[in-house]
C-alpha cells in the first residue's frame, strides 16, 4: 500500500506560505464535487445515521473550518463565490437546495460550528456582502438551534458558537440558551485542564470542548473575563498532559472515536495559538502541528483524485463511526485554524522547535493513562475507560490494554472466530465455543505512577484483575483471574505489519527461546510476546485484513492458555513492539512471587497492592 502521488505528498511544510498550499492543494479536489447549488460536497456514495442530503451539507460546511481561517489570513481563494452562492441557497426555504429544517438532536446543529466562525472571521464577504433578505434567512435557518433540543454534551459549544456569530452581527442573542449551554460546559470540568461529557477522555477531547473554548476566548475574553480566564488556565493545565500523547516525529497515539479526523488531533495548539495563549513555548507548538501534518501528508489517506477518505492511516471503513459520511474526515481542517493569524504572529516567526524532554513514564491520573515513551514510539497502557455512549467498536476503541503510536491497535468485525477479533493488545477468554469476550467495562481501577490496576467480568461468574507495568517499549501485564468455568484464553500482543508497501512479502521470522515466548521480526521492527511463568503456548496468527488502523495486514503474537473453575489462576505477560529490531533482544528479565505480589523486572522490586 503506498500513497498516490500528489504535490501534497511532496510539501516541506517548513512555514505559513507551506501551510497554506498544503490547504489549497486539499480544496482543490473538491471543486469540481460542489453539487445541488453548491451546497453539497459529493465526494463519493457512502451513508451514515442520517440521510445523505445532510451528509453531503456535512462535507461542504466541513471545509469551512480551513476556508474561513485562509481567508481572514488575507489570503485569496478561487472558490469563495461558490461558498457565497451555497450558504445562501442552502438557508433559503424557497431554493430547492435548501439544507431543510433543523431537527431536535440533527446533524445540521454540528454542521452549524464551522458556518459560525467562517463568518464571524470573514463578515465583510460572508455577511456584509449579502441583501438584507439573504442576511435574515440565514439568520433565521441558524437561529432554529435555539428552539432544538439535542445531545447534553460537547454540541452545546456549537449553539454557544451560532449566539456568538449572532453577537458579531448585532442580531438577536438568545441570552438564557447561552448562559444555560456555559453552564454545562462548565459541570463537564474534571481537573488537569480535562472535561468529560458522555464519552471518556480521549483522542477527541483536545479538538473539542478545549478547542471551541478558545474560539470563545477570542471573541468573549473582554465581555466575559473570569470565564475566558478560567478558559486561559485550563488549556495551560491541559497542554502539559497533552503533550505526553505525541511521538519526536510527529505522531499521536489513537485511542477512542472520530479517529477519521486524523491531524484534527492537534488543532488544540491552532486554537490555543488563534486565542494568543503560548500554552508551550511557540516553537513547540508549531513543531508540534508541523511535524503531524508532515506525517499525515506521507500516508495513504487519499483517494486517487486527492480526497481525504474515512479510515485513519490507509481508507478503512472498519474503524469508522456510526456517524462518518464521505465528508466526516474533513473536520480535521480545524488544524488550520492557525492561518488566521498574521504572518509577524510569534507563532509563525518562531523556529519550530522539537518536543520537551519528557519522562520515559508518566502517569496521567484523570483518564487513567501511563505512557510509556521511548526514541521511537510512546505506547499508552489504559487503565479503563469505556463510554456511555455505545459506538462502533467501543471496547476496541476505549479498553484495550495497550494503545501505540507506530503499531495502533485492530477493531474486530466479529467475536465469533479468534483471527476475527483483531486479537491485539488484548486477554481474550471464551468457552471453547468459538465465541470470545475482552475487557469493556470496569469494576474498579486504581491508578499510581508504576502500575495499573483494574478488575473486570468478562462473564458473571468470572473475575479478572490486571495489572499493567511500563517496562520501555515493552510493559508487564498480570491477570489474576477466578472463574466458576472452565475457560480458554487468548492473549495478543502488538500488530506488525506483514507487507512493506508494494514488495513481495518475507518470509516469517518467528523467534522463540521456549514454547512460550515468540518474537516476529521483518525489518521495519519486531512485536514480542512471553509467559515468563512457562504456563501457556506462544505462537502468532494472522487476523482478518483492514482491522488494524496503522497496517491493513499484520500478525500478531499469541499466548494461549486456560483458566481452571474453582481456583485462582495466573497468567504473566510481557509483550512490546517497536520498530527499532535492536531492542529485540533486550527483553526484562520478570518473575512474578504469587505468595507476596512482589514483582521483579530487570532486578527491581515492585509491589502490587
Amino acid at each position: 500500500m503506498k500513497t498516490y502521488e500528489f504535490e501534497i505528498t511532496k510539501n516541506p511544510l517548513k512555514d505559513r506560505d507551506d501551510v497554506v498550499k498544503s490547504l489549497v492543494q486539499m480544496l482543490e479536489p473538491c471543486m469540481d464535487k460542489f453539487v445541488m447549488g453548491n451546497t453539497g460536497l459529493f465526494n463519493y456514495n457512502g451513508s451514515t445515521t442520517y440521510c445523505d442530503r445532510v451528509g453531503l451539507f456535512e462535507g461542504w460546511s466541513r471545509l469551512l473550518w480551513g476556508i474561513g481561517p485562509l481567508l481572514a489570513g488575507g489570503y485569496k481563494w478561487s472558490g469563495l463565490s461558490v461558498y457565497k452562492e451555497g450558504l445562501s441557497n442552502g438557508t433559503d426555504p424557497s431554493s430547492p437546495y435548501y439544507w431543510g429544517d433543523v431537527h431536535d438532536f440533527d446533524q445540521r446543529i454540528v454542521e452549524m460550528a464551522a458556518i459560525s466562525l467562517a463568518v464571524m472571521l470573514n463578515k465583510k464577504e460572508l455577511w456584509d456582502d449579502y441583501s438584507k433578505a439573504e442576511q435574515d434567512r440565514i439568520y433565521k435557518w441558524l437561529d432554529m438551534v435555539n428552539g432544538r433540543s439535542f445531545s447534553e454534551n460537547n454540541w452545546k459549544f456549537f449553539r454557544i458558537l451560532v449566539n456568538l456569530l449572532f453577537e458579531q452581527v448585532g442580531r438577536p442573542v438568545n441570552e438564557e440558551r447561552l448562559e444555560n449551554d456555559l453552564a454545562l460546559i462548565e459541570s463537564f470540568y474534571i481537573d488537569d485542564g480535562w472535561y468529560r461529557d458522555a464519552v471518556p477522555f480521549d483522542n477527541y477531547n483536545p479538538f473539542a470542548i478545549q478547542f471551541y473554548s478558545m474560539i470563545y476566548y477570542y471573541f468573549r475574553k473582554d465581555k466575559d473575563k473570569e470565564r475566558c480566564k478560567r478558559y486561559e488556565e485550563r488549556v495551560k493545565l491541559f497542554a502539559k498532559q497533552h503533550i505526553h500523547y505525541l511521538t519526536e516525529d510527529g505522531l499521536f497515539v489513537p485511542y477512542g472515536r472520530s479517529l477519521t479526523y486524523r491531524f484534527a488531533v492537534v488543532s488544540f495548539y491552532s486554537a490555543c495559538a488563534f486565542a494568543g495563549i503560548e500554552v508551550l513555548p511557540w516553537g513547540v507548538m508549531k513543531g508540534i502541528i508541523l511535524r503531524n501534518l508532515r506525517w499525515w501528508f506521507k500516508q495513504p489517506i487519499f483517494d486517487r483524485e486527492g480526497m481525504l477518505t474515512v479510515g485513519y492511516r490507509y481508507p478503512d471503513l472498519t474503524i469508522a463511526d456510526q456517524y462518518n459520511s464521505p465528508g466526516s474526515p474533513y473536520w480535521a481542517f480545524k488544524t488550520y485554524l492557525m492561518l488566521a493569524l498574521p504572518a509577524d504572529h510569534p507563532f509563525w516567526t518562531s523556529k519550530e522547535e522539537e518536543l520537551p524532554k519528557l519522562p520515559d513514564v508518566k502517569c496521567l491520573k484523570v483518564p487513567r493513562i501511563i505512557f510509556s515513551r521511548t526514541k521511537e514510539d510512546v505506547v499508552l497502557l489504559n487503565g479503563g475507560q469505556y463510554p456511555e455512549y455505545q459506538m462502533n467498536h467501543a471496547a476496541d476503541k476505549y479498553a484495550k490494554f495497550a494503545y501505540s503510536a507506530k503499531f495502533g491497535f485492530s477493531c474486530s468485525i466479529s467475536n465469533y472466530g479468534f483471527e476475527k477479533t483483531g486479537c491485539d493488545s488484548m486477554l481474550y477468554v471464551g468457552t471453547g465455543d468459538g465465541y470470545w469476550r475482552q475487557r469493556r467495562k470496569c469494576e474498579s481501577v486504581e491508578m499510581c505512577e508504576d502500575y495499573s490496576k483494574t478488575v473486570w467480568k468478562p462473564y458473571d461468574d468470572t473475575e479478572i484483575c490486571t495489572y499493567l507495568i511500563p517496562a520501555g517499549c515493552f510493559h508487564i501485564r498480570i491477570h489474576i483471574i477466578t472463574s466458576q468455568r472452565d475457560l480458554l484464553t487468548k492473549e495478543g500482543g502488538f500488530g506488525l505489519a506483514r507487507y512493506k508497501d508494494f514488495d513481495l512479502e518475507l518470509p516469517v521470522n518467528a523467534k522463540s527461546k521456549a514454547k512460550s515466548d515468540v518474537s516476529l521480526v521483518f525489518p521495519w521492527g519486531f512485536s514480542y510476546i512471553a509467559d515468563p511463568s512457562g504456563d501457556r503456548e506462544a505462537s502468532y496468527i494472522m487476523p482478518a485484513p483492514n482491522l488494524n488502523n496503522m497496517a491493513s495486514c499484520v500478525l500478531v503474537p499469541v499466548l494461549s492458555g486456560e483458566i481452571k473453575k474453582g481456583k485462582k489462576n495466573y497468567h504473566i505477560c510481557v509483550t512490546g513492539a517497536s520498530p527499532n529490531t535492536g531492542y529485540a533482544d533486550k527483553i526484562p528479565a520478570v518473575h512474578y512471587d504469587e505468595a507476596s505480589g512482589i514483582l521483579t523486572v530487570g532486578g527491581k522490586k515492585l509491589e502490587l497492592k
